[in-house]
């Protein structure tokens, strides 16, 4: 008799362990996901900036080599140099929202920039052409 008091003791703790399981587990999936809470921190951002989204934006400084530019696609392709914290130097394109300035820059510019990151992706703003690219002149 005392086997059978054990077996049902241990299908009661089974079971019980179980229901317990399951309502931690109900709880946790009833909480606010990431994206609710990344939406409620950009949302009380926005509003302390004044409902400017600039405030959820982050920017990094670039300096670099402009490699080519494709008006087509608004895009500034740049040799960049590392920047510390976010990307180690390399060699890709960039958006621009402003297309004036892709008249501003040629292949071989040393140009200064911010790296914008926003909610609606990356690209770059406040283009500063610092040195321009030596043309070679054809020897006589």
């Amino acid at each position: 008799m005392s086997h059978l008091f054990n077996v049902q003791y241990r299908t009661r703790t089974t079971i019980l362990t179980g229901i317990a399981l399951a309502c931690v587990c109900l709880l946790a999936a009833c909480g606010p996901s990431h994206s609710a809470k990344q939406t409620d921190a950009k949302e009380s951002d926005t509003k302390a900036a004044g409902g400017t989204q600039l405030a959820t934006s982050k920017r990094y400084p670039l300096t670099g080599k402009v490699v080519s530019v494709d008006k087509a696609t608004h895009s500034i392709n740049v040799d960049g140099d590392d920047i510390p914290g976010f990307m180690a130097a390399m060699t890709m394109p960039y958006q621009v929202k402003d297309a004036g300035i892709l008249e501003k820059v040629a292949p071989g510019d040393r140009i200064k920039a911010e790296i914008v990151m926003g909610s609606d992706g990356a690209y770059l703003e406040n283009v500063l052409v610092v040195q321009k690219a030596s043309s070679a002149k054809p020897a006589k």
